[in-house]
């Protein structure tokens, strides 16, 4: 029996999401001569506020991660902020590709790259307006994106989101899921196009 600590979202890639997320609890691999399933549905557990296609959306692009599937990531990304983000990058020699990859990697642990997200839940925080004032606050003091970009983003919403999401997953060689992220948050935009997100 193997103790080990959950494979997280570390702070840097928390740059990618709004909330600052708690760590992992950790968890015990249990000893079972039963074959893990690594083939379930990613569940979805939303708050009845939640708006249907935007958890459908903000699924889909957990779902990119873990199938390692950059094509049906960017379409889950809110258009204006992948070309904002990939100039932002590529100041320093890196790419959009790039960052996806390193996004999805900090899921693995040493012996535990293979994993499968089980259940994710989703609520609307309850002061949105603050967070998501937080959020735009903190990409513009990065550099990311200014404050013509947020004001372009407001104008052209419909509806934006601070969304809590905690997420388990599935370790190849564990028989139960385990908490990796914890109330972090990810922001949502609604748009004529449909749901987005930061990510």
């Amino acid at each position: 029996m193997q103790k080990r600590n959950p494979g997280a979202l570390m702070a840097a890639a928390l740059l990618m999401l709004t909330g600052c997320g708690d760590s992992g609890s950790s968890s015990q691999a249990a000893e079972s001569s039963v074959a893990v399933d690594m083939n379930t549905e990613l569940v979805v557990d939303a708050a009845e506020t939640v708006d249907p296609d935007c958890a459908a959306c903000i699924r889909t692009y957990f779902t990119a991660l873990e199938e390692h599937d950059f094509t049906a990531y960017q379409k889950t990304v809110y258009p204006p902020y992948q070309e904002v983000y990939a100039a932002y990058l590529a100041q320093n020699g890196d790419t959009l590709e790039g960052a996806f990859k390193d996004l999805y990697t900090r899921f693995d642990e040493d012996g535990y790259e293979s994993w499968h997200l089980t259940e994710i839940s989703l609520a609307y925080y309850d002061d949105e307006e603050t967070t998501v004032g937080d959020f735009f606050s903190r990409y513009i003091n990065s550099g990311i994106f200014d404050e013509e970009f947020e004001k372009q983003t407001r104008a052209d919403a419909a509806e934006l989101h601070d969304v809590i999401f905690s997420l388990d997953a599935l370790y190849a060689g564990d028989s139960e899921p385990v908490t990796v992220i914890e109330r972090s948050g990810i922001v949502a935009v609604k748009n004529a196009d449909g749901w987005y997100v930061f990510g």
